[in-house]
């Protein structure tokens, strides 16, 4: 009796049940590995010439944007866990970036603030060391003329010591302390605003007769034993004898005047080699410092004013801006490697999810879904990943800089594009992630469904 072949399709199965006691012909194992291999071509096959617009063929895992939009939102749904965890690199990387740009901005804005209302009002005119060396120094008449410029509040001469002296209360020295000597004409402290807790400033008759007087700051007078100017105490500079007048609070923002002693401008004026160049500080009105500084040198110096140096406020802001351009760039670097860690945690969860769901996209691939689909699915969960968390980084990173600038006082500056850029980066953060997850997707053939 001849022998019956195993069933192969669907019919042949059901008859085969219907007659189970009959004998099946056997076939051989390499030729059904052939058979299987030549379906799974087939079927691939069939898959890559698949129109694409044909929603009838493709079902519900048609390409319409929308469509694959909503199965990537329900696919995240489904592994909500998941999705929250890997978005919050992402949501860190862009509250960095948030947060960087807005602190920038806002404490831009104060420092702005502040500086109009000092730095903004300084002028200062220099000699060189070629000058002092040539005999040439200022002179008491020179600051006179830089006061009579319109816009001037204040001006005088100072000049700073080139290393530290020796400073004591008695003259056997039995405690000395190095301190910074500055020597400074009256109209030079009233510019710099000097502040005196004891005693007052040397005045100009001080000066005219030559006197050995000095005035110290609080801090270093506390550590030289002076608690008050009782009895005419004197302090010892080097050895040589001052009369000591006044105690003062260093002004605010000229941390050089702290723990220093300030003597007549002496030797400013004598060219003193062991005393920096001397200059000229000027106090102006708001918004005259431009125009001081293009007339002071030929007040300071007439006979060669272009051998004179001036530094303006326009100088130093520009110095400022350099300043918080580098700051901004290192932080704004470090946001980067947050956004690159948070990218790489998306690439690697949706890659995971690739290998966890062969069988799945094998069995799309199997009904007609094109690897155009299967990619843009995971294309678009990537993406939508890198959306929620952008969202979540923006208002951490607002929130961040709110708390900074209430618990400094500032004012909130932030750009209006800014809130906009936060999403819009994790977006295409998230795209940037997807697209070899996507990739190795599409490369999945629909034998997977069939050796499954």
């Amino acid at each position: 009796m001849a022998r019956k072949r195993r069933p192969e399709t669907d019919t042949e199965m059901l008859d085969y049940v219907a007659a189970p006691g009959e004998p099946v012909e056997a076939e051989p194992v390499g030729r059904r590995a052939r058979r299987a291999a030549e379906k799974a071509a087939k079927a691939e096959r069939k898959a890559a010439q698949a129109p694409l617009a044909s929603s009838k063929r493709q079902g519900r895992f048609g390409i319409r944007s929308m469509g694959i939009a909503y199965e990537a939102f329900q696919s995240l749904r489904g592994r909500s866990m998941r999705t929250w965890m890997t978005a919050i690199g992402i949501a860190l990387g862009i509250a960095a970036t948030v947060a960087t740009v807005g602190l920038s901005s806002t404490s831009a804005a104060a420092i702005a603030e502040r500086f109009d209302a000092t730095e903004a009002t300084q002028v200062t005119v220099s000699f060189s060391n070629n000058m002092r060396d040539a005999g040439f120094a200022p002179t008491l008449e020179s600051s006179e003329r830089v006061r009579g410029i319109n816009g001037v509040v204040d001006a005088g001469v100072f000049c700073a010591s080139g290393e530290e002296r020796a400073a004591s209360r008695t003259e056997s020295q039995d405690y000395v302390r190095d301190v910074p000597v500055f020597g400074m004409e009256p109209g030079a402290m009233d510019a710099f605003g000097f502040e005196f807790t004891q005693g007052a400033a040397f005045d100009a008759g001080h000066v005219a007769r030559d006197d050995r007087v000095a005035v110290v700051d609080e801090s270093a007078a506390r550590d030289l034993g002076f608690s008050s100017l009782d009895g005419g105490p004197m302090i010892y500079l080097d050895g040589l004898e001052y009369a000591l007048v006044g105690i003062y609070r260093a002004p605010e923002g000229e941390a050089k005047l702290t723990g220093a002693v300030v003597i007549p401008p002496t030797p400013c004026m004598d060219a003193d080699a062991t005393y920096g160049a001397a200059e000229v500080f000027i106090r102006t009105d708001l918004g005259a410092a431009d125009k001081v500084a293009d007339t002071a040198p030929t007040a300071v110096f007439p006979e060669s004013p272009e051998n004179l140096s001036v530094s303006k406020p326009s100088d130093l802001r520009s110095f400022r801006k350099g300043v918080e351009n580098e700051m901004q760039a290192l932080l704004l670097g470090l946001a980067a490697v947050s956004l690159v860690i948070g990218a790489v945690s998306v690439s690697n969860t949706a890659l995971v999810s690739v290998m966890e769901r062969r069988s799945e996209i094998g069995l799309r691939r199997a009904v007609g879904a094109a690897r155009r689909a299967v990619a843009m699915q995971f294309v678009w969960e990537s993406t939508l990943i890198g959306l929620i968390g952008g969202l979540f980084g923006t208002v951490l990173g607002v929130n961040v800089t709110a708390l900074v600038s209430l618990y400094r006082d500032w004012q909130i500056v932030f750009e209006p594009g800014l809130f906009a850029a936060g999403p819009i980066i994790g977006a295409v953060v998230g795209v940037v992630a997807g697209v070899y997850p996507a990739w190795r997707a599409s490369r999945i053939p629909p034998a997977v469904t069939l050796r499954a």
